[in-house]
Parts: C-alpha cells; sequence; structure tokens
C-alpha cells in the first residue's frame, strides 16, 4: 500500500498526505507513519516544503482523531447495542474499565498519538464511548499530533536516503510497543480482577 501512496503523494503531493493522515487516525487503514517518514525525505530533496508537510499532516491526524471521537461519543453506544454488545458495555466489568480510562484519559489520549501509534484509533473510540472530555481530548490529541508529525518528518528528512530502512525501524519498535503494552494492560487487568 505505501508504493500507492507515495504515487499520490508525487501527483497530489500535501492533499495526499492529509488524506492519508486523517485516514489512518480516523480508521487505521492507511499508512501515516511511513508516509510522515516518506515526506520527510521529499522535504530534503526538495520535493515538498516543510511547512506544508507539517501543516498537513497535523490538520489529517487532528481532524481524523476528532471526527473518530466525535463518532464514538455521539453513537457507540447505541450502535454497539445494535449489533449486540449491550450486555457487555452494561456490564459490571467495562463500567471499570471506562473508570480507568477516566483517571488515565488525558496521559493515554497524548501517549497514544506518538509512543503507541496502533493504539491511536482505538483510544479515539474508547475516549469518545466513555465520554472524555472533549476540551480534554483536543488538548492532549493537539499536543500528541504535534510531536508525531514532527518528530517522523524530522527521521525522514535527517535519514533521507535510507528513509525506508527507518521506516521499518519505527515500525519494528512500533509492534514491539503494542506487544509490551498489551502485556502490560493484561496484567493490570487480571491484577484489579477486571478480565
Amino acid at each position: 500500500m505505501l508504493d500507492q501512496v507515495l504515487a499520490l503523494m508525487f501527483s497530489y503531493k500535501y492533499l495526499a498526505l492529509f488524506a492519508v493522515t486523517f485516514f489512518a487516525s480516523l480508521l487505521n487503514i492507511t499508512p501515516a507513519s511511513p508516509s510522515l517518514i516518506a515526506s520527510g525525505s521529499l522535504i530534503a530533496t526538495g520535493y515538498l516544503s516543510y511547512y506544508p508537510v507539517l501543516l498537513f499532516g497535523f490538520l489529517g491526524t487532528v481532524l481524523g482523531d476528532i471526527i473518530a471521537y466525535w463518532l464514538s461519543f455521539r453513537y457507540s453506544r447505541e450502535v454497539l447495542g445494535h449489533l449486540g454488545f449491550k450486555k457487555i458495555i452494561n456490564s459490571p466489568k467495562f463500567w471499570k474499565i471506562e473508570k480507568i480510562f477516566e483517571k488515565k484519559s488525558a496521559k493515554t489520549i497524548f501517549f497514544s498519538r506518538f509512543f503507541l501509534t496502533s493504539f491511536g484509533p482505538v483510544v479515539n473510540l474508547v475516549a469518545g464511548l466513555s465520554k472524555t472530555n472533549y476540551k480534554k481530548f483536543i488538548f492532549y490529541d493537539l499536543l500528541g499530533e504535534a510531536i508525531y508529525v514532527f518528530w517522523l518528518t524530522g527521521i525522514g528528512y535527517l535519514f533521507a536516503n535510507n528513509w525506508q530502512y527507518m521506516s521499518n525501524m519505527v515500525g519494528y519498535i512500533g509492534i514491539f510497543l503494542v506487544v509490551g503494552a498489551l502485556a502490560i494492560l493484561t496484567l493490570y487487568f487480571k491484577r484489579k480482577k477486571i478480565l
């Protein structure tokens, strides 16, 4: 898929970057991180300009996050109920998970933007589902996404000739972090007797 994204970026530049980051944040269906690293490399070669890359990458990620949060905030309980999950979302275990998320929502939202990016779309949905305050969500989302976009385009810029290798390294590190986070969450929930 990255080859198609790069082809789109060569044709549509910033608009393609916006679309990729938007759909990655909204549904996790496009490769935002490799695209941002590639964009940084294209800045180094002079094909793209620094500020538009930051602006369109940032706007795409933030708008995708906010729309996912809003849809979940507004419709998730009804949709999940109609899909047969009413018993789960009304269970005491689910309420406990929501309460834990409420207490840790600021850190979770912030770190899922750039540290555990695979969890970002899930965190957007859980934040909406648990009715996290929208001002808090937007504040930590903006802060985390600014770091995410700046960090990855910076990697691409600094390692322009080896951006694909760096993209793979970031991907491997991400997989390692996700597996580690899932293991820690499982242990935490088991200790709290939620699972």
